[in-house]
Parts: structure tokens; sequence; C-alpha cells
């Protein structure tokens, strides 16, 4: 999973369409949303190899991010009884699990030393928890700038893979995931200002929970 969304960070933060409200001659300027979903890879990966620096790693990226819970409503609305608790990482936590692991002297220092870290203003993204049952889709209507670099992810539990599909406002596909995958990545710069439309299907057999993360 963690080198599976590595290679995501690199491919898919480039839109697979060139077509429709999109401007391809634009590079591609991850941001706030891919260093979120790498710090999470990362905090992952180094919890399963007890890899402090990887841990510390994590902690490092999220310094620089700050995530805001945002109310937005998917169509259809899940019942409230099934609402998603949104549940981000953040680096106290992070640095807590650095400190749990076997990380020696060296570490430990490095551990405060990141804890005292001051840095640039950190970098916004805006954050939503879901519940989708199996087979079913939800959709998302989200508003971006022309000229800007527009990041969304889908970051699921674990418990079901996740399909993404990103459309403009006359139906033409802005970017396209499937697979096995619980996280999905879209990245791409509108022409012009517009409405897109995010649908989030759930291919599996059991019913999932998942965060939308947008710039």
């Amino acid at each position: 999973m963690p080198i599976r969304l590595t290679l995501a960070l690199l491919i898919c933060a480039t839109p697979l369409w060139a077509d429709g409200n999109i401007d391809p001659t634009a590079p591609a300027h991850p941001g706030a949303v891919a260093l979120y979903l790498q710090a999470r890879s990362l905090h992952d990966l180094g919890q399963a190899q007890k890899d402090p620096l990887l841990v510390l790693t994590a902690a490092h990226i999220l310094r620089g991010l700050t995530l805001t819970d945002t109310a937005r409503t998917p169509d259809p609305d899940p019942a409230p009884e099934t609402a998603a608790t949104l549940m981000p990482l953040d680096p106290a936590t992070v640095l807590d699990t650095a400190r749990t692991l076997d990380a020696g002297a060296m570490f430990t220092d490095l551990i405060d030393m990141i804890a005292r870290q001051t840095g640039p203003p950190p970098k916004s993204l805006n954050a939503t928890a879901a519940t989708l049952d199996p087979a079913q889709s939800q959709t998302w209507t989200l508003s971006f700038f022309g000229g800007a670099y527009a990041e969304l992810a889908i970051l699921g539990n674990g418990a079901s893979a996740v399909d993404l599909r990103v459309t403009d406002d006359t139906g033409q596909v802005i970017c396209q995931d499937k697979g096995s995958s619980d996280t999905a990545l879209c990245g791409f710069t509108p022409a012009e200002n517009g409405s897109f439309t995010l649908t989030v299907t759930n291919p599996g057999t059991v019913a999932g929970s998942y965060i939308l993360l947008t710039n």
C-alpha cells in the first residue's frame, strides 16, 4: 500500500484527460493534499516497520499543514446514525508514536528538535468525513478557481477500496482512479472558474468510511 501510494502521488497528480475545463499546459504543483497523503503513508509504513525516522518525517511534514474539518454534504446524504468521525493525523500524536518506538538517544533528541520547530505559515487543506455502503456511490459538488492548481483526494479507512471520478460541469472526465486501493488523488488546473463533480464509489462488499481532502 505505501509503495502504491507513493506511485499515486507521482502519477495521479497529473490529470488523465486533457479536454474539458482544464489547462493541459499548466504544470502540476502538488500541495497540501498530496503532502498529507505522503505523511499518512510514511506514518503507516514507519509503524509497520517500527522505524522512528519514517514516523518523524511524517511529523515534520504535518507541522507544515493545517487541516480544517469542513462541513460538506454528499448526495445522497447518509443517515445521521452512520455519520463518520474525522480522525486526522496531527504532529503531536505522530511524535508520541515515534517516542513509543525503540528510538534511542539520537532519535529522542531529533523528536525534541522537531517538536520545537517553527517555520513559515502552514499550508491549508479541508477535510470532510463520510461513510459509504457497499456497491454504492456518492457525489460531491466542488468549486475551484481558474488558473489555480486544484487538489482533491479520497483517503479510506481500509475497509474497502474506493473509486474516484471527477467531471466538469459539462460532464467531461477530468480524473479517474479505479483499483484495489482505498486512496485516490487528483490534481489539475482549471482553465476557468467552475464547478466539478466528484463521484466516490465503494466497489466492495462491506461498508467503509473515508475522508474527502481538498485544497
